[in-house]
C-alpha cells in the first residue's frame, strides 16, 4: 500500500506513518485499481466501507427519473467517500461513483472504522471533521438549489470562491465544461451568460481565471427574484 499517499489524506492527517501503519496492519484493508469510466459503486449499494482515493479522480453521479445523469461532485487523491452514509439508518449509497481516470482506492470496512475511532483520538477527530465538512457541503448544495437563474448560480459560485481565495482575481480548478455540469446547463449557455456579464462590466475572464469587477452588483443578483 502507498503509505505516503494515505498520510496525505484528510482521514489520516496529523498522524505519522508508523502510527497509520500500525492501525491499518490490524485490519484487512482492500486496495483496488479501476480503469477510466469504471463503476466503483452503484446507487443503492450497501455502504459497508469508506473509500479513500490513493490516486486518480472519481465522479459522484445521480440519475433523474427521466434517466438524465448529473455530476454532483468530483473527488481526487486524498478524498474519501462513504463516510456520511456508513453509519446512517439507510446505509446505502445515494449516488453512483465512477472513475474519471485510472484510479486506486482503498476500502476501509465499517468495523475497522469503529475500532480505529476507539483506538486513536486523532483518527476520531479526522473522521468527525470529514462528517462536518460533508454537512457544510450539503448546506451549500441546498443553497445552490434555491437559486433559480443561471446568473444567480454563477454569482453565488464567484462569491464563494472570493471568500476562499480572498481576492477578486480568481483562479479556477474547473474547465468551462465542468462548470456547466456543476450548474446543470449546457456549455454554450454558460459561455453566453459569462459573456453577457463581461459586457455589463461585472466580470472579466481569460483561460482559467475570472476577475470580479463589481462585487457589490454580483451580490445583489443573489437576492433578486427570478
Amino acid at each position: 500500500m502507498h503509505l505516503e499517499r494515505v498520510c496525505q489524506s484528510k482521514l489520516f492527517k496529523m498522524m505519522d506513518q508508523s502510527e497509520i501503519k500500525e492501525i491499518l496492519d490490524s485490519f484487512h484493508i482492500l486496495k483496488k485499481d479501476f480503469e477510466k469510466d469504471q463503476v466503483i459503486v452503484l446507487e443503492g449499494d450497501e455502504c459497508s466501507f469508506i473509500g479513500l482515493i490513493l490516486s486518480g479522480m472519481i465522479e459522484v453521479k445521480k440519475s433523474s427519473v427521466s434517466g438524465k445523469e448529473y455530476t454532483i461532485t468530483t473527488l481526487t487523491q486524498g478524498d474519501t467517500f462513504g463516510e456520511a452514509v456508513i453509519f446512517s439508518s439507510a446505509n446505502t449509497f445515494p449516488a453512483t461513483i465512477v472513475s474519471k481516470t485510472k484510479t486506486e482506492v482503498i476500502f476501509i470496512p465499517k468495523h475497522a472504522i469503529i475500532k480505529m475511532c476507539k483506538k486513536n483520538e486523532k483518527f476520531l477527530y479526522n473522521f468527525l471533521n470529514l462528517l462536518s465538512d460533508r454537512i457544510l457541503l450539503l448546506n451549500t448544495k441546498l443553497k445552490e438549489n434555491t437559486l433559480s437563474t443561471l446568473r444567480q448560480k454563477i454569482c453565488n459560485f464567484l462569491i464563494e470562491e472570493y471568500k476562499k481565495q480572498k481576492t477578486t482575481k480568481l483562479k479556477l480548478n474547473f474547465t468551462k465544461q465542468e462548470l456547466a455540469k456543476i450548474f446543470n446547463v449546457q456549455r454554450p449557455s454558460l459561455s453566453r451568460e459569462l459573456i453577457k456579464m463581461k459586457e455589463e462590466g461585472l466580470i472579466d475572464f481569460w483561460g482559467k481565471e475570472i476577475w470580479i469587477k463589481d462585487l457589490e452588483k454580483i451580490e445583489e443578483y443573489l437576492y433578486e427574484d427570478a
